[in-house]
């Protein structure tokens, strides 16, 4: 099951994050019961005074999550968003998400009871900045660097393999999930954990070289970030899947000179009892 599960969220741009970096977490009380999924914003400061937050996204949340992600979104000059694709095509259904992963998704958030980002955040308004690759350029970049979709679901296929753990652990997690209670309930603390622990499979993925999908495509995002910098723009956000921050951070701290201010948590996923 871990392998599957990772194949998924990696299609899907979850949250795996490098090992050093933790940009996704489980609240718990008191009682060690988990309570909520947690998304982080890590906060930069550039020497000119300019501002910049990378603000990790789960791409299933609670209407809430995406309600506040809205208002936060809101406040900045710019904020740069990750999209493979067209951007004028933010207007039509699903934009941007193939096929079989917006089927993924569509099935993710029905089994959770959450809701899909592209139907809750707002893409319209005018301060919104697409800083991702077409997806032209996407394919192109894959061949150039001899890489293929098959080839990473090899990968973490195999890495999620190596990670499983105790033998049988999956399969009893998911027999607890199917004699619960509250089944969706205990799928989402199931998954929740997973997103959690998986910590630097994500890189794993990407090779000693890095990859299309998160370090080209950072590159696009940092290469949109001088630009918008350069053009007088003071507070921006980059909003981009949580697996993307670490990567993001070490640019901005290392090419650009920005120095770390803080953190903050958003909460994602209710995980408590309803």
């Amino acid at each position: 099951m871990a392998g599957r599960l990772l194949l998924f969220l990696l299609c899907a741009g979850a949250a795996l994050a490098a090992a050093d970096e933790e940009v996704i977490r489980i609240a718990r009380d008191d009682g060690g019961v988990p309570t909520a999924l947690e998304v982080a914003i890590l906060q930069f400061a550039g020497r000119d005074g300019s501002r910049v937050d990378l603000i990790g996204a789960v791409h299933v949340g609670e209407p809430e999550y995406f309600r506040t992600l809205n208002q936060r979104l809101a406040g900045y000059d710019r904020v740069l968003f990750e999209l493979v694709g067209d951007p004028d095509s933010l207007g039509a259904p699903r934009p941007g998400a193939p096929s079989l992963i917006g089927l993924l998704q569509g099935g993710m958030k029905d089994a959770l009871g959450l809701s899909f980002q592209l139907d809750e955040i707002d893409y319209s308004v005018p301060h919104f900045v697409h800083a991702d690759l077409d997806a032209n350029e996407f394919s192109d970049s894959m061949r150039d660097r001899n890489e293929s979709w098959l080839q990473m679901m090899l990968r973490a296929w195999a890495l999620g393999m190596a990670h499983q753990g105790k033998p049988g652990a999956a399969e009893a997690d998911l027999l607890k999930v199917l004699l619960a209670e509250d089944r969706r309930l205990a799928l989402r603390r199931l998954l929740a954990t997973q997103l959690a622990d998986q910590a630097g499979m994500l890189e794993l993925i990407s090779g000693d070289d890095g990859s299309t999908l998160i370090e080209v495509r950072n590159a696009r995002a940092i290469a949109v970030l001088e630009r918008e910098l350069a053009s007088g723009h003071g507070r921006l956000a980059i909003f981009y899947g949580a697996g993307h921050l670490p990567d993001l951070a070490r640019r901005l701290e290392q090419d650009l000179g920005m120095r770390r201010l803080g953190i903050e948590w958003l909460s994602a996923w209710r995980l408590g009892d309803r």
